[in-house]
């Protein structure tokens, strides 16, 4: 393959066609292009530093491939799916965050979504547990309801499909997602409501006072010059 040929001659010990397939492989579904620690753990017998040099060849001579293309996409898909894997894990953290326990006090604002199928016990482990896991990890999820002693003799949920785990568990995560929008937008008014009340408190909006105009205020001087020359008149008896 060509590949081969780039980084033979850029380095001088190729990659096989299947180790080069596996790191392709691991670059669209896994890790992304730049985590090289993470593709060399998974590949046996290469160091991270070889797999980073063949990553180095790849990313400068990549468009001499027939088919680079395909390669490219395939590798923007899998870091495309990478980033909203990060995205649901971070949504999830963010709601498991507003609860002391959340294996036992989280709750799903269902709203009209419920379904009939699934229990709020059960939705609350599956969120719990992919936090636990990581989202992706249907085997590990599945195997966890059936050692988990709450669902026992729970049939239903214990011959679920790994599909239909993942199915049930984004339908969650959109739930959870726009519960977190909702509260979100709840702290920015509420935020919003409590600078403009502390920018209206009493000392600030009496601190101005009105400006008078000059005849107001001299109106203002002949009254208190009327007002003295009256106390005046009563401290020395007479009346007016």
């Amino acid at each position: 393959p060509v590949l081969l040929s780039l980084v033979y001659l850029e380095t001088g010990d190729p990659l096989t066609a299947e180790e080069l397939e596996e790191k392709e492989r691991l670059l669209e579904e896994k890790y992304g292009r730049n985590d090289i620690m993470s593709i060399a753990s998974e590949m046996e017998g290469k160091t991270e530093e070889e797999v980073e040099r063949y990553a180095k060849v790849f990313k400068e001579r990549y468009k001499e491939l027939n088919d680079f293309d395909r390669i490219i996409k395939n590798i923007e898909r899998g870091e495309a799916r990478i980033s909203r894997r990060d995205e649901i894990m971070k949504a999830i953290g963010k709601k498991l965050d507003r609860y002391k326990n959340p294996w036992l006090e989280l709750k799903i604002q269902y709203g009209q979504n419920k379904g009939k199928l699934y229990n709020e016990e059960c939705d609350r482990f599956m969120i719990c547990m992919v936090h636990k896991l990581g989202y992706g990890n249907w085997e590990e999820l599945k195997a966890a309801f059936r050692a988990s002693p709450l669902f026992r003799f729970d049939w239903f949920v214990k011959s679920r499909t790994t599909q239909e785990l993942a199915r049930r568990c984004d339908t969650l995560i959109r739930l959870v997602e726009k519960e977190n929008q909702e509260y979100d937008e709840r702290e920015r008014q509420a935020r919003k409501e409590k600078k403009l009340a502390k920018n209206m408190t009493p000392s600030k909006r009496s601190g101005k006072q009105p400006t008078e105009s000059p005849n107001q205020l001299k109106k203002r001087k002949q009254l208190s010059m009327d007002d003295n020359a009256n106390s005046v008149c009563l401290d020395l008896g007479f009346g007016i």
